[in-house]
């Protein structure tokens, strides 16, 4: 009788445990599209007048990414091809050797775990102008 009821226990607290990790799991399981919501609700518009091939292009200014977003994203309003140049301490810049496609109104991953703090403008392989928001 003894053994009975302690096995009933032990039966109902691992019930228990386990209804507490199919919790945990169902909270972990949502943290993912709440972390990329917020990413993209940093997101910060542009708009690239025709003529220029970069955004921004006035020499001085480029963009920084932040803790907010691991990659550097980009949701344009028209089809567009897309690359990133990253500015490097020394004031030189480095540019992505190929374009990625973005398409309209869709998010696209232009650069894959870039640092806090990187400073960097986008090549967008054209002149047309071209407008959206970008998170990074």
């Amino acid at each position: 009788m003894r053994i009975r009821s302690r096995t009933i226990r032990l039966l109902a607290v691992a019930a228990l445990a386990a209804g507490g990790l199919t919790a945990a799991t169902t909270s972990t399981a949502t943290a993912g599209p709440l972390t990329a919501q917020s990413c993209y609700g940093s997101a910060k518009s542009y708009s690239k007048p025709s003529g220029d091939r970069w955004y921004p292009n006035n020499g001085s200014t480029t963009l920084t990414a932040t803790s907010n977003c691991n990659d550097i994203n980009i949701k344009p309003n028209t089809t567009t091809q897309i690359a990133v140049c990253f500015y490097q301490s020394s004031g030189s810049r480095y540019c992505q050797s190929s374009f990625k496609t973005a398409p309209a109104g869709q998010w696209t991953v232009v650069a894959t775990d870039v640092l806090d703090g990187t400073r960097f403008i986008f090549d967008f392989g054209s002149t047309t102008a071209n407008s959206g928001v970008w998170a990074g």
